[in-house]
């Protein structure tokens, strides 16, 4: 059976293991000796763009080129001129995709839109970034981690952000599966209507369980933080995510108040002299001013233009890994 990568519960210590190591060897013979093995000549992948992409797409195509491979670019807007309707059966989609492809990556707005296509796909399945899950950007950061601080066993990262966000959600799972700590700093809920409202909250449970769960194996620490001070003390990485989803009407409408009750958890040069060893990380894109400040994206502590090109590095390894022959 394919191997399908739906969001960061279907992502073992092992895979991880194998996917960075695979990564490095790589991304070494990219940067050191200009190296770019031909390894997936004559394959094909096909590219799912349900939502606008910047960081996904010319990450997973240059580096599908580097390996010597082809895609194919499917866009689900304007529906005017879409290639792929996401009207049409789920079941449909993935047998014909499945039987002309090697290996399909989509960025869509639902997690239900990738669980059926990995349901009902015979080739490996990529989440490019769904409304709950983003696991390569995960895999990305953690490579980017273990680059910058070494080994990733005790470390520690704080996230500054809302709980529901589908970085944060996968990020609990990533981190408790290598035994990095874990610390969700975000408002208290139970005192803002308008974030109750507008669906902002604390992990769903079905990824925090599974982060629980791997914590037990792996040693890590799991904590949720109102204060954003205690929050990163001691952090070697701390990370942010956007607040607004500017692609949500109903959250656009409501950016100034949303900007106000998180404007505490803002990551800035103040809040960064309680975690002065640690690096700053960002999936972007960044709405500077809000979540972080220009001042700290172009620091010393900001890792983020790394973490971005990492992106192409990790996803490499990964297209290597998933498309290897079954034993």
């Amino acid at each position: 059976m394919a191997k399908m990568i739906g969001s960061m519960v279907d992502v073992s210590v092992e895979d991880i293991e194998k996917y960075f190591k695979t990564t490095t060897t790589l991304k070494d013979w990219l940067l050191k000796d200009g190296y770019r093995p031909t390894l997936l000549t004559n394959r094909v992948m096909a590219t799912v763009w349900e939502r606008p992409s910047l960081r996904t797409r010319v990450s997973f195509e240059a580096g599908m080129g580097q390996l010597g491979g082809q895609w194919i670019t499917l866009k689900a807007y304007p529906k005017e001129s879409a290639d792929i309707i996401f009207g049409e059966d789920v079941r449909d989609q993935a047998s014909v995709l499945s039987s002309m492809c090697d290996i399909i990556m989509a960025r869509v707005y639902k997690q239900t839109t990738i669980d059926g296509l990995a349901k009902h796909s015979t080739v490996p399945v990529i989440n490019g970034m769904s409304d709950e899950a983003h696991p390569i950007q995960i895999l990305t950061d953690l490579y980017t981690i273990m680059e910058k601080k070494g080994p990733l066993k005790a470390l520690k990262l704080t996230y500054l952000g809302d709980g529901k966000g589908n970085t944060a959600q996968d990020m609990a799972i990533g981190c408790a599966t290598v035994g990095v700590h874990f610390t969700l700093a975000c408002p208290d809920y139970s005192k803002h209507a308008l974030l109750q409202k507008l669906d902002f909250g604390l992990p769903l449970e079905k990824y925090w369980a599974e982060a629980v769960a791997r914590a037990k194996k792996s040693g890590s620490k799991l904590t949720i933080e109102h204060d954003p001070i205690k929050a990163i003390k001691d952090a070697d990485a701390v990370y942010t995510d956007t607040w607004i989803a500017f692609d949500r009407p109903e959250e656009k409408a409501a950016a100034e108040d949303i900007r106000k009750i998180f404007l505490p958890y803002q990551v800035n040069v103040e809040l960064l002299k309680h975690a002065p060893k640690a690096i700053v990380m960002h999936c972007l894109p960044a709405y500077r001013g809000n979540e972080i400040t220009d001042e700290v994206i172009s620091g010393p502590q900001s890792v983020i233009y790394a973490q971005a090109e990492n992106r192409m590095h990790v996803e490499k390894g990964i297209l290597i890994e998933l498309l290897k022959p079954l034993k």
